[in-house]
């Protein structure tokens, strides 16, 4: 299964994301748990959420990052019960954690920053807003995330069988996410997701094929995509 090149590495990512976590909590003194409750439902839980997205936001942009959080929120709720509030209240974080990574993209853009430095800046920016209120630090909280995906079904207007790389999804406008989202999400679980060499490297073995640009019976341009056998 040909997925992001991150996925493999989830697990060391998570644990990764556990440790800046800690990190930060003894740097500004939010609140933490103990045990395997450290970071749940607390202000340390939206710490690590606003976090991670604002990082992963910075290396692969702000709809691959929402593709990760998104799956592992539909995780949560498959394998381990997650009620809807708790996960209400990732999704709220998550987003606010993207949008904390949008800025600190332009915020370093053409200079050059440690990976150090650009943690840093992250962890500031998210006590700035938990500080102000803006993050939810309890599943109790009664504000609402609104940004779920829409109810897509099966009549996207796509080509039969397509398949987005990493580099499609991270140049789609946010309103073409939106309306593709879940035909990604569905892509992502059943096929994966290929950066563009892996999906030449298929081509090329004959896994997938390439469609180059048509125009269909009403006009329509479709450019060339990749789609499966």
């Amino acid at each position: 299964m040909y997925l992001i090149e991150v996925l493999p590495q989830f697990k060391k990512f998570k644990e990764y994301m556990f440790s800046k976590t800690l990190e930060y909590q003894n740097k500004y003194g939010f609140n933490i748990g103990s045990g395997e409750h450290s970071t749940w439902n607390n202000e340390s839980d939206a710490f690590k959420h606003a976090f991670m997205q604002a990082r992963t936001t910075v290396i692969y942009g702000t709809s691959i990052s929402k593709i990760f959080a998104d799956l592992h929120e539909r995780n949560g709720n498959k394998y381990y019960s997650q009620s809807y509030d708790e996960e209400n209240m990732d999704k709220w974080n998550n987003a606010v954690g993207r949008k904390i990574g949008e800025e600190i993209k332009q915020e370093i853009k053409n200079k050059n920053y440690s990976d150090e430095e650009i943690d840093d800046l992250i962890a500031k920016k998210v006590m700035e807003r938990m500080r102000a209120g803006k993050l939810i630090t309890h599943p109790s909280d009664k504000r609402k995330y609104t940004g779920f995906a829409a109810n897509i079904g099966d009549d996207i207007d796509l080509p039969q069988g397509k398949i987005f790389t990493a580099e499609k999804i991270g140049k789609l406008s946010t309103d073409d996410f939106q309306k593709f989202e879940n035909y990604i999400h569905k892509q992502l679980k059943e096929f994966g997701v290929p950066r563009e060499y892996q999906a030449k490297n298929m081509v090329s073995r004959g896994n997938l094929i390439w469609v180059d640009d048509y125009k269909r019976q009403d006009g329509t341009h479709v450019k060339g995509y990749y789609r499966r056998k």
